[in-house]
């Protein structure tokens, strides 16, 4: 296995895991009332397009 296939690889479920995380901090959030804390949301979602793309560069380069 190459490291750029380790790599997307790496990059590719964190970008997963990420988007994942946020879908359900959203959800969490949109459950209360009042004031809320939206640093996760904030930067989970940014964080899983930077490595969705990561992913899709190393990918080019297998």
């Amino acid at each position: 296995m190459s490291l750029a296939y380790a790599v997307m690889l790496l990059t590719f479920f964190l970008s997963l895991f990420h988007f994942s995380y946020g879908y359900r901090e959203a959800i969490r959030i949109s459950d209360e009332d009042g004031l809320v804390n939206g640093w996760s949301i904030i930067v989970c979602l940014p964080l899983g397009f930077v490595f969705a793309h990561l992913a899709s560069i190393f990918y080019q380069q297998i």
